[in-house]
């Protein structure tokens, strides 16, 4: 992999950051298919500077391009990465303003995180807790933005916060485990503190005991990885069991209650998913993944009067995060739209999941166009035929 197109997806975490001619910034004006496609060709060029990490060299042809079209943002993330690794933290934060500014509500996880970055070695931890949270946002899965975060919520006093985003590093990338639950036992004991100081026993009681889990446990394994372990070997019966032997004891575990959904679900127990789903987005209810996929196991259940409410519930709850992020409730909706019979509505939802051009979708909604397409084209021939009858 390249240097420039390893920013994107090697993990960068902020550990280090704690021992650890300018972008205008005023809006882009439209540049015509013309510009784009000569930006696209001089970019070319800088980028192979940008990969032979000549930095220095790549500046000046990077900002040409963006002289020249203002709204190519390649070039724009070109220059942040140039900036940042020649230690121009205020220029590579505006660079990467401005990429957001211009992909407006396509800009992704990774536009996020670039300023978050940039702002973490500037040591504004809220700011860079801020985009962290956006980025979050759009990939709630992202491995990067869920540890990024989750120091961040520590260093900016929010140690509650901390706690539940290292757990969702834990259960999301167990191969961090080692790195993660030395800091979650660190957010945990943190929060044990604020919690008492405030005369709430009951919960500083419980964040203590985390810490002494997570501390106890750093280089052993924990309740939940147990758990873990038991999900990786498929046996989804004794998942569901161990699940409910750590909610017994914590009710609030979302992580348990997320396993034991997804255990559930494998196991056909569409009933006892819903609700372990349902609970879980109680706790998390900023998790669009988890919402789309408790919608998909309602469609299965035939609760299609249900997954329709919860369908259009999502779509406005989590409006403004970007096409491309809302595509797999748009696919949720549809299928939901689909079980309802409302086919025109189904396929105008699968539609939005192909044009959010996120790849892992829009297969899947293509299929569900030709569904909707099939049965849109029976039902006008029942009519024509039931006219005809007459």
């Amino acid at each position: 992999m390249n240097t420039y197109s390893s920013q994107r997806s090697g993990l960068v975490l902020l550990a280090a950051a704690f021992a650890l001619v300018t972008v205008p910034a005023s809006a882009p004006a439209q540049c015509t298919p013309g510009q784009m496609a000569e930006a696209q060709l001089q970019f070319a060029g800088a980028q192979q500077m940008l990969e032979r990490q000549q930095w220095q060299q790549a500046i000046p042809q990077l900002l040409s391009i963006v002289e020249f079209c203002p709204e190519y943002f390649p070039a724009l993330r070109g220059l942040g990465l140039a900036y940042r690794q020649t230690e121009q933290m205020d220029l590579a934060a505006d660079a990467y303003r401005r990429v957001i500014t211009v992909r407006a509500e396509e800009a992704d996880a990774f536009d996020y995180a670039n300023l978050a970055q940039v702002l973490t070695r500037q040591k504004k931890y809220r700011e860079a807790r801020a985009e962290y949270l956006k980025a979050k946002a759009r990939d709630p899965h992202n491995c990067t933005v869920l540890v990024n975060l989750g120091i961040l919520h520590s260093a900016s006093d929010f140690p509650m916060q901390a706690v539940d985003t290292l757990e969702d590093a834990l259960m999301f990338c167990p191969d961090l485990a080692s790195q993660i639950l030395p800091r979650l036992a660190e957010a945990a004991t943190k929060a044990a503190e604020q919690q008492r100081k405030i005369g709430n026993a009951e919960r500083a009681n419980s964040y203590a005991a985390k810490a002494a889990e997570y501390g106890g446990n750093a280089g052993g394994s924990t309740a939940y990885q147990q758990i873990q372990a038991s999900m990786e070997r498929d046996d989804y019966a004794g998942t569901i069991t161990l699940c409910d032997q750590l909610l017994d004891k914590e009710p609030t575990h979302a992580n348990a209650l997320l396993t034991k959904a997804r255990a559930a679900d494998a196991l056909g127990r569409k009933d006892l998913s819903i609700e372990a789903y349902g609970k879980y987005l109680e706790l998390r209810p900023d998790n669009i993944d988890e919402t789309s996929a408790m919608i998909i196991v309602m469609v299965e259940a035939e609760q299609c009067g249900a997954a329709v409410t919860a369908a259009r519930e999502a779509v406005q709850r989590f409006a403004g995060i970007g096409p491309q992020a809302l595509a797999k409730i748009h696919f949720a909706y549809g299928k939901a739209l689909f079980c309802g019979e409302d086919y025109a509505g189904a396929k105008a939802q699968f539609q939005r999941a192909v044009q959010s051009t996120d790849a892992r979708w829009a297969g899947a909604a293509r299929e569900g166009i030709a569904a909707c397409d099939q049965q849109l084209q029976f039902d006008a021939q029942r009519q024509r035929a039931s006219g005809q009858s007459r």
